[in-house]
């Protein structure tokens, strides 16, 4: 045999295999749902709905206190405005000017070498 020359390779070729059609409509099969996923599934929902419920509740409540701070700061406000306003008429009744024209008013004298001023 000649060396030289060149082996005839056969290859074979697989023979043409008929391609799969693509089903048009697969089949969806369900798979049931266990007990134990459904009473989770359940008791998700209760979860949830109670968490709603119990946010919007506290929302409300919330809502409610606030409004009723503020109508008890207001209620501070005016009886503050109120004190400040009977402090300045107390401190013009017992200024020594008014003390002097009402004991004038009513005859009385004033000796002053006797008289202290004790301040708080």
């Amino acid at each position: 045999m000649d060396a030289n020359t060149a082996r005839e390779l056969r290859q074979v070729e697989p023979a043409p295999q008929q391609e799969q059609q693509p089903n048009l409509h697969p089949v969806q099969r369900k798979v049931p749902a266990s007990k134990f996923e459904v009473l989770l599934g359940i008791v998700c929902t209760a979860i949830v709905a109670w968490m709603v419920v119990s946010v919007i509740s506290l929302k409300i409540t919330l809502t409610n206190h606030q409004q009723q701070l503020q109508q008890v700061q207001t209620k501070i406000t005016k009886i503050n405005g109120s004190n400040t306003s009977i402090q300045q008429e107390i401190a013009e009744v017992t200024s020594q000017s008014n003390l002097q024209r009402i004991a004038h008013k009513y005859g009385l004298t004033d000796a002053n070498s006797s008289v202290r001023n004790v301040n708080k």
